[in-house]
């Protein structure tokens, strides 16, 4: 049996994933359902899956924007294991990710997979976190050539634009350098769990909650705003990743987008845990240096191979 490559939009594939998926919940699924089905613009999908009719017997998928990649959705009906379906799928989906340009591909998995299956195609351990019954990882895997990081590779003028969900996989590589959404929790335990964190950010700007800015260093992505939308009246909040080095455009473009909603005041929270003064008018910046940052350290997500 041969691994099928599917790229998105394929809505008539969708009621087959989530039969095969559904133990994934919500925001796995619903991001699955809004690649395949509409399909999302500025991103770059592919899916590997074994099929028996219009049966999905397993699957891996690479979600992709740029040169950036995250697999996800790995796993293997229980009754079709031990036959090399993994191995064939990621085998696949890895080849696709390195033809079309990808250089650094991302993975959350648990320790009781790590040795046994990801690190045969590359995958070395990037993030670590204390987790029962099993530790949790990021693992990374560079194609050859590629600087150790994508955040070393950044270069050019800082652009500040929205961000969509096409974006998601470059959220999640930022985040396994940058500490998330609260500074005080270490950064291996925020990295492992930056899929699922930026997923539901995605997800409450959606639904009209917030608004996502990012900040691009030629093409790469360097810093992430959210600034909440969903209160009417003087003071909003928003929150910068980094928390106390962003890019001083991202933090103007968080205070000018905060205005064109009527807001007088934005309110950074967590910067005041980093030593950043927290609270900025919006009709005029204050600007301040911010301090060194300190150590300091959300829960985690991950993918099983597709078969163990």
């Amino acid at each position: 049996m041969k691994p099928i490559l599917i790229i998105p939009p394929a809505p008539a594939r969708w009621p087959a994933f989530e039969d095969l998926l559904r133990h994934e919940g919500t925001p796995w699924l619903l991001d699955l359902k809004r690649r395949l089905v509409d399909g999302v613009p500025g991103a770059q999908d592919a899916y590997a899956v074994m099929l028996s009719g219009n049966r999905i017997l397993a699957s891996v998928a690479i979600n992709k924007f740029g040169d950036v990649g995250l697999l996800t959705h790995g796993y293997t009906r229980e009754e079709h294991r031990r036959r090399g379906a993994a191995r064939k799928l990621v085998e696949t989906a890895v080849s696709w990710f390195s033809m079309t340009g990808g250089r650094w591909l991302f993975l959350g998995t648990t320790a009781e997979f790590d040795e046994g299956f990801y690190r045969k195609f590359g995958f070395t351990p990037l993030r670590r976190a204390v987790w029962k019954p099993y530790d949790r990882l990021t693992m990374l895997r560079t194609t050859p050539g590629a600087a150790e990081s994508p955040q070393a590779d950044s270069a050019g003028e800082i652009v500040t634009r929205d961000l969509s969900r096409a974006e998601w996989p470059a959220m999640v590589a930022l985040l396994q350098y940058s500490r998330g959404p609260d500074p005080r929790v270490p950064l291996d335990e925020s990295a492992v769990s930056a899929p699922m964190f930026t997923l539901d950010l995605i997800e409450h700007q959606e639904r009209g909650a917030c608004q996502l800015k990012g900040a691009f260093c030629g093409s790469r992505l360097v810093g992430v705003a959210t600034i909440a939308t969903d209160q009417a009246g003087e003071r909003t909040y928003a929150m910068l990743i980094p928390h106390v080095d962003a890019p001083q455009t991202l933090r103007d473009a968080v205070i000018d987008f905060a205005k064109t909603k009527g807001y007088a005041r934005v309110d950074f929270p967590m910067e005041a845990l980093g030593g950043r003064p927290a609270d900025v008018p919006a009709a005029a910046r204050e600007e301040s240096e911010p301090p060194p940052p300190k150590d300091a350290d959300t829960p985690p997500d991950q993918t099983a191979p597709a078969d163990s």
